[in-house]
């Protein structure tokens, strides 16, 4: 009775009941029902999981064999894995299986233990076993990746012809292609790649493998665009990119870049994406592009950690640096290259680099300690032998470079000239340090013409752009303002239009052209520094430079929004910013000739620049000039007087006194306070005050301001006694 009771429960815990506590009918067929729809849903599932593998639909294949499960499930799912490379994750369904007796299952896990190289074990599985067609050709697929893995290729292409790898599915055709690549047939494994490339039904990542292998742009492009977003599209995308930027085309450099960058930013972790993006560095660097070739290693560096450990990537950066003329970054760079080097000589090469970056940038002490540590650490390395020579010329090198220092302009040269004879490719360098020489001997005429020949002739880039340099700033100093005008803008649009001193020469270009009053020119170069430099602490100066040739040409409005914004950059020096200041208020000034109300904000302008000023500057006491002539400019003479007299003349007489009163700008003030002073007070009248003003400026002005101021006393003694 128990026992009947207890079954009772269960069953009653199980299927529904009548209101006497039997099973009803119902209740029994409904479980029934729900057993076969359960059965029917699995047997669907795995129908539709088998065909999404027939047609590629790999994650419908994915989800409908989870769904069915069981052993046929997992078989599924092991299958669009391995066509996927996914090949842990295959081994992981696989080992999930209960049944692991059939023919199918051998083959597959000997494939999957294969191609993670486990190839004894896939061999253990095979061993005096024979298949059926389908199970064997994924048995002569493990295979042939064992024989290619012991290093047998012939066997490996043997073995796939003979299963007629060739000709099954786009994974046999794959491993069949690698056989016949390895072995020496190229034209075999050509032959299958474009087959796979072409096949619309293949896995995606054989057909990026495939048409990565074929290294065909239009096949890649190809590839690419009808392979769906993930690792394979991208994968083949990034494979074209490479060959578009490294094209002889130039045309495709930029598409080929952005390809790169495109694919990178989305998915940096992707493989290849870190090779892809080092070598789109490189691809900079061949077309000397330096700025960009240096930001390409850099974000190369910043995204993948281990690029910072490869020797390859530093240098790289390195040597763009360098010709950047950041040569600091640069020393730094070859000694990360150095320190991450997996070989001595890579090592040796890159000290010996950053003993070159140093010598460059003058510490000549540093760079000889790199070379001798080479020789030193790493004796027989190519670096080594190439420096056992490079140390004694850098020496009597170093030796003319002191002997220049000292003035000892002849023995330099002699230094510089043994340097040049023993090593050719130091006398462009040494021919460059020769015509400093020359201009320290003054011997002009004969450093012009060098520095002419080297600037157009020489075969070092280098020294041409140091040469056209030199030049420009010769001509700007011998006030040759249109030829230093052309020297410095060629020298910053065609010769380092990346080069850290690119913006500057561009700066100077504006104001040659500026001092030698052409004025659009200067406009126009201003522009053009701001366009294509404008991080640069040159452009703020650039626009003080702009806004006095707009001065210049009464343009007034414009150049008052020029210097608002050169006064307000915050990049600017401060003396540049106190600068733009002033000549904005100048320009107000100007404007007050048709606008008198304009007057007032000059006068408020130079105030607020004479309270901000030191006692005794040049912009203090020209502020104070410029008050007393707005003052005058609107009829209160007496306030002008006052402020010519106590804030100029006895300021600059005090700071005299002082010993700080300045250079000639504050002088000139002091003389043009002193003279306007004796006008007001010979109009008034009052000659002895007069004769006072003047008498202060021939007493203290000296040359020809003090002539000048006696003259005048002259003059104004005779009136005085005419009266």
């Amino acid at each position: 009775m128990t026992g009947m009771l207890f079954c009772c429960v269960i069953l009653a815990s199980a299927v529904a009941s009548g209101a006497d506590g039997a099973p009803s009918a119902a209740g029994l067929a409904a479980g029934r029902q729900s057993a076969v729809s359960a059965a029917d849903k699995a047997s669907e599932d795995l129908r539709v999981a088998r065909e999404a593998l027939r047609d590629g639909l790999w994650d419908v294949a994915l989800g409908r064999a989870a769904k069915a499960g069981g052993d046929e499930g997992r078989a599924v799912a092991a299958e669009v894995l391995m066509k996927q490379g996914r090949w842990e994750e295959a081994l992981a369904e696989l080992d999930a299986m209960r049944d692991r007796s059939g023919d199918a299952f051998a083959c597959n896990r000997a494939l999957v233990l294969a191609s993670l190289g486990r190839g004894a074990e896939a061999e253990a599985l095979l061993a005096d076993r024979e298949f059926g067609a389908q199970a064997g050709m994924k048995a002569a697929q493990a295979r042939v990746q064992i024989a290619i893995a012991a290093g047998d290729a012939a066997r490996a292409a043997s073995i796939a012809r003979t299963a007629g790898l060739d000709t099954g599915d786009p994974i046999a055709k794959m491993t069949a292609a690698e056989a016949y690549r390895l072995s020496g047939n190229r034209e075999g494994a050509v032959k299958l790649w474009r087959e796979v490339a072409s096949d619309g039904n293949a896995p995606p990542p054989a057909r990026s493998t495939a048409a990565c292998n074929l290294e065909d742009r239009e096949v890649l492009s190809a590839v690419y665009a009808a392979l769906p977003d993930g690792p394979a599209r991208n994968i083949a995308g990034l494979r074209l990119a490479r060959i578009l930027f490294t094209s002889s085309d130039p045309g495709l450099f930029d598409d080929g870049a952005a390809l790169a960058r495109r694919i990178v930013s989305s998915d940096p972790g992707e493989r290849g994406a870190m090779e892809t993006f080092a070598a789109l560095a490189d691809a900079y660097l061949d077309r000397k592009a330096w700025l960009l070739a240096a930001e390409a290693f850099r974000e190369t560096i910043e995204a993948w950690p281990e690029a910072a450990r490869d020797s390859s990537v530093r240098e790289g950066r390195a040597w763009a640096l360098r010709k950047l003329g950041r040569l600091a970054e640069a020393a730094e760079e070859y000694a990360g290259a150095a320190a991450c080097a997996t070989n001595k000589d890579v090592a040796a090469t890159a000290i010996m680099e950053r003993g070159d970056v140093l010598a460059e940038d003058g510490k000549g002490d540093e760079a000889m300690a790199m070379y001798r540590k080479v020789l030193e650490e790493y004796p027989g390395t190519p670096a080594a032998d190439k420096l056992k020579v490079v140390v004694e010329l850098r020496e009597i090198e170093t030796r003319g470079r002191e002997l220049y220092g000292e003035f000892k302009f002849d023995e330099a040269r002699e230094a510089f000239a043994e340097v040049a004879r023993r090593d050719q490719s130091r006398k462009p360098k040494m021919d460059y340090l020769e015509m400093l020489c020359l201009y320290g001997l003054c011997r002009d005429d004969e450093a012009v013409a060098k520095a002419e020949d080297l600037a157009t002739s020489c075969p070092d880039a280098a020294v041409r752009a140091e040469a056209s340099l030199w030049l420009a700033k010769f001509r700007y100093n011998s006030r040759d303002w249109s030829r230093a005008r052309d020297l410095f803008a060629s020298y910053a649009t065609n010769m380092v239009p990346d080069g850290a001193n690119a913006p500057e020469a561009m700066l100077w270009a504006a104001r040659a052209a500026f001092s030698g009053n052409d004025f659009d020119g200067a406009i126009s170069i201003a522009t053009r520094l701001a366009v294509r430099w404008p991080e640069s602490r040159a452009r703020p100066l650039a626009m003080l430079v702009q806004g006095e040739a707009l001065l210049e040409m009464s343009r007034l409005d414009e150049a008052i929004v020029v210097l608002e914004k050169a006064a307000a950059d915050a990049n600017a020096p401060e003396d540049a910013r106190l600068r733009a200041k002033m000549l904005r208020a100048d320009a107000v000034f100007a404007m007050g000739a048709d606008n008198p109300a304009r007057y007032a904000e000059a006068l408020d302008a130079y105030t607020e620049l004479y309270s901000t000023g030191a006692p005794g500057d040049a912009g203090r006491m020209a502020a104070a000039f410029k008050i007393a002539r707005t003052l005058e400019r609107t009829g209160r003479m007496d306030e002008a007087i006052d402020r010519y007299y106590g804030d100029v003349v006895c300021a600059w007489l005090d700071a005299r006194r002082k010993g700080t009163q300045g250079g000639e700008e504050e002088k000139a003030l002091f003389v043009r306070a002193a003279f306007r002073l004796a006008d007001e007070y010979e109009k008034r009248s009052e000659i002895a005050q007069a004769r006072s003003m003047l008498k202060l400026a021939r007493d203290y002005a000296g040359g020809a301001a003090a002539k000048e101021a006696e003259r005048r006393m002259e003059m104004t003694g005779m009136k005085g006694m005419s009266r």
